[in-house]
């Protein structure tokens, strides 16, 4: 396989970040590629360094470039994030943006998609490239965004620029297994980058852990489109219905520990239980869940919020140092989360305050499982806790991202989140 071939896996791999069948014959391949594409030398990290001592203090920025992965779906978890800043910054500070795209993907795809997602964002130029060499030929712009591991190294080669940063949503080395492709990524949290971090613990990462200077955001929920079912109708049904987000080609979201947990239920509860999953496409026959689990598969936006009301648990597995999504979604919507014991969460999920959280084993999820949707006094009360508390305190993007912002035109000016 020449070169282009190999760029092309590389490319493919680190904008799903899945490993199907053939698991390590397909890791090594991958690992090969990165070996060779993803690479950089001490005279390229001391130039992109160099960067920000040449421009320190109060930077007004009017342009920004965004390095992006290959993406299918703009209202999907990171990407819905990065444009809805790309959004706020351009509507709000007047704030340009270009789209830098690692890979193949259409431009012209790329761009309807931003467009129908954000409006104001119609005017920014998609830029799809494949070559390291493609940037040096891009147009200058006030700062740049990494916002993928991936993104990281060719973004270290852009130096017409003023100021970099990295949009860090969850610590990405824990995607991988112990060895070449997370020692990548590792690498990338010490390219001297300003950390723009989802949550407070992956801020403390990047600062503890690399010496990365960084600022913190909490993710928000659009309350206008996730919020509780106008009337309750919940005790009317003769079956409870749970929300599985199941993804089994994701290791971080444990769809296996889900999926016997279910199976488990199932023999408790029978026919008084409807486990209905999303997040990805799979048939339940292919992992022993026929007559057990249903899957819809990818949902649009909207249509997510849509189930998450008419489901009276929501079961979310998640391994690394970001909760998702998923939980702030399902308390503004009204349902009750249930989810795994994670001390990079506990600053969001509070056991019996605003979800249920089980020791990671199937047994011990299933039972949790029973005791939400049996304890109906309880459910109530903790998911009235959480829907307050996603209003009042998880709601507002705006001074989220103007607090961005504002330590983007200048992170010396303040470096302690919110």
């Amino acid at each position: 396989m020449g070169w282009g071939g190999l760029w092309q896996n590389v490319l493919r791999k680190t904008s799903s970040i899945i490993y199907p069948g053939g698991y390590w014959e397909k890791y090594s391949q991958d690992a090969r590629s990165d070996a060779t594409f993803l690479d950089f030398s001490s005279q390229d990290l001391e130039e992109s360094l160099r960067i920000h001592q040449d421009h320190a203090g109060f930077l007004d920025i009017r342009s920004i470039t965004w390095f992006l992965p290959e993406f299918k779906h703009p209202y999907y978890g990171g990407i819905f994030t990065i444009l809805r800043f790309a959004d706020y910054m351009k509507r709000v500070k007047g704030v340009d943006s270009r789209f830098a795209v690692l890979g193949s993907m259409d431009e012209t795809q790329a761009a309807r998609l931003i467009a129908d997602s954000f409006p104001a964002l119609s005017d920014g130029r998609v830029q799809s490239f494949d070559l390291y060499e493609n940037v040096y030929d891009f147009d200058p712009s006030d700062a740049a965004i990494a916002t993928l591991w991936s993104t990281a190294y060719p973004m270290l080669h852009f130096n017409q620029t003023k100021r970099k940063f990295y949009f860090i949503q969850d610590y990405e080395p824990l995607f991988y297994p112990a060895g070449s492709i997370s020692a990548q990524v590792e690498a990338t949290y010490s390219f001297g980058y300003y950390g723009i971090a989802n949550t407070p613990t992956i801020k403390e990462i990047y600062h503890d852990k690399y010496g990365g200077k960084a600022k913190y955001f909490l993710p928000c929920v659009d309350t206008n489109v996730f919020h509780p079912a106008a009337e309750n109708t919940h005790h009317l049904k003769e079956q409870m219905t749970i929300f599985f987000y199941g993804r089994p080609k994701h290791p971080r979201n444990g769809f296996e520990l889900g999926a016997q947990a279910f199976r488990i239920l199932k023999k408790r509860m029978g026919e008084k239980i409807r486990i209905i999953a999303a997040g990805d496409n799979w048939h339940p026959q292919e992992y022993d869940l026929t007559g057990i689990v249903e899957n819809l598969g990818l949902l649009d936006y909207e249509d997510t919020a849509e189930l998450y009301r008419g489901c009276d648990v929501g079961m979310i597995v998640m391994f690394t140092r970001h909760p998702s999504y998923l939980p702030f979604e399902l308390m503004a919507s009204g349902c009750l989360v249930v989810s795994n014991f994670n001390p990079a969460t506990a600053w969001f999920l509070k056991d019996m305050e605003n979800c249920m959280l089980s020791r990671a084993s199937a047994t011990s999820l299933a039972e949790t499982l029973e005791e939400a949707l049996l304890k109906n006094q309880e459910r109530k009360r903790i998911t009235a806790n959480a829907t307050r508390l996603i209003r009042e305190e998880f709601s507002d993007w705006d001074h989220q991202i103007e607090s961005i912002y504002q330590y983007m035109c200048d992170p010396n000016l303040d470096t302690q989140a919110n």
